[in-house]
């Protein structure tokens, strides 16, 4: 019986979307993000401070299908994931910096409700999950020789150059140490994200979109086997804790339509552009204004 409603339901879904009109864009996006990584290790650490810095999203394609008031699309993009720290020495002092980066192909599928739906403009909140496929990772970390307050659980694995003294541990020069390689990250992460989008209709043709989401990793990105080695104490800068990646990424778009079912009078009346590209499907009505997205 909850097999027969739930396929009722989907069906009737899929009717009334049908009987809509539609849209299908396909474009090119770029963008800027700021990371956050959420570390219980590097929170305890008093070695490090966190601080907030913006990294690039080089590019992305995206295509959508919009109907009147709700939409789907599909955008993958290369993101760069991971926030960096100032090493501290003993009297608080920045002696260095650890660096965190995380490459991803990242793929999320949107829907989207439109909020605002007006003859050039939509804005639409969007919740999005997204497949996100490891490229690269790496964790250095590169100080000046200082004196640095290392946990004493890993006194033991100091290196020979590495001093032990009352207040602290002497440290020479290092320069990007490797905390972890792309081997202690996983191949897959999954990232769930919600936010808003806008797009604006600069011709019957073209479209431009403005895109501001919060994606939240739902995994620790790193592998169990480096977590195995985390909690063996058998990492010289690293603390045990769990840890999660949050970005907020601003992206900006520009997208042609390919495909639209409607003859849209009130669009050709007051949008400049093209009277190419409209395609009239036989025995259709003049409905609302064609829905973009």
């Amino acid at each position: 019986m909850v097999r027969f409603w739930s396929t009722l339901f989907l069906m009737s879904i899929c009717r009334v979307l049908l009987a809509q009109q539609f849209s299908i864009s396909l474009g090119v996006n770029t963008g800027i993000m700021s990371s956050r990584t959420i570390d219980d290790g590097i929170s305890r650490d008093p070695r490090y401070k966190q601080y907030y810095n913006v990294k690039f999203a080089p590019i992305g394609v995206n295509i959508g299908i919009n109907y009147e008031y709700v939409g789907l699309m599909v955008s993958p993009t290369v993101i760069n994931v991971g926030q960096n720290a100032y090493l501290l020495n003993t009297s608080n002092g920045q002696v260095g910096k650890r660096n965190i980066n995380e490459r991803y192909l990242n793929v999320p599928v949107a829907f989207k409700v439109h909020l605002v739906n007006l003859v050039f403009l939509k804005i639409s909140g969007i919740a999005s999950l997204s497949a996100a496929y490891l490229i690269d990772g790496r964790e250095t970390v590169t100080h000046n020789d200082s004196k640095l307050d290392f946990p004493k659980e890993v006194y033991p694995i100091l290196p020979a150059d590495y001093h032990v003294e009352y207040d602290g541990v002497a440290v020479p020069v290092v320069d990007k140490y490797v905390i972890a390689g792309k081997s202690d990250f996983r191949s897959l992460q999954v990232f769930a994200g919600a936010g808003f989008q806008s797009d604006w209709d600069i011709s019957n043709s073209w479209r431009v979109t403005f895109d501001l989401r919060i994606n939240y990793g739902l995994f620790d990105p790193r592998t169990s086997a480096y977590i195995s080695k985390l909690d063996a104490r058998q990492t010289l800068y690293d603390m045990p804790g769990t840890r999660h990646d949050v970005f907020t990424q601003l992206s900006v778009g520009i997208a042609r339509y390919i495909e639209f079912d409607k003859n849209d009078q009130d669009r050709k009346k007051k949008l400049k552009g093209s009277k190419k590209g409209y395609r009239v499907m036989p025995n259709n009505k003049v409905k609302s204004p064609r829905p973009r997205g």
